[in-house]
């Protein structure tokens, strides 16, 4: 009679205690998780002050079915500087027209016609080019047709 880690029976198949297979674990891959990006305020209404560039760049948005979204990091000038992310929806033209508005801010001398996809690309790609420059915001709410509360940004040349 065999028995379960009898070291006197080696060709039975109850003589290794039984393991669990590697994936079994809920941890399994574990280290291949991505942690969430750390998100900023949101710029409030009510803001009227130089902001400058962090970060300019396009997510996939998981919330927004995977669409694409333009994200502005900026980090207020003053006294008391507090980092906001401003959000739009990079593929509705109410919200690239803002988008627009910010980057004309940066250069108010352009030809607004002159700003298309390859300076986009390079605005939010790897290089950051905008990163450092100075531009000033003014926010305030309005409401939406729906009867919603929205804060909207004004972009221009920035005061300082």
């Amino acid at each position: 009679m065999s028995t379960w880690n009898n070291n006197s029976d080696n060709n039975n198949s109850w003589n290794t205690a039984p393991q669990a297979p590697q994936t079994s674990s809920i941890w399994g891959n574990f280290e291949a998780v991505d942690t969430a990006p750390q998100r900023n305020a949101y710029i409030p209404a009510d803001l009227d002050c130089d902001a400058e560039i962090i970060e300019l760049k396009v997510i996939q948005s998981v919330k927004n079915n995977n669409r694409p979204v333009f994200v502005a990091t900026l980090q207020t000038v003053g006294e008391d500087p507090t980092r906001y992310d401003w959000v739009a929806k990079a593929d509705e033209q109410a919200y690239q027209r803002n988008i627009k508005a910010l980057v004309m801010a940066l250069n108010p001398g352009a030809d607004p016609r002159s700003i298309g996809a390859a300076l986009m690309d390079e605005l939010t790609g790897p290089s950051q080019p905008a990163q450092g420059k100075k531009i000033h915001l003014r926010s305030e709410t309005i409401q939406t047709r729906s009867g919603h509360d929205f804060t909207k940004v004004h972009w221009s040349r920035a005061h300082s």
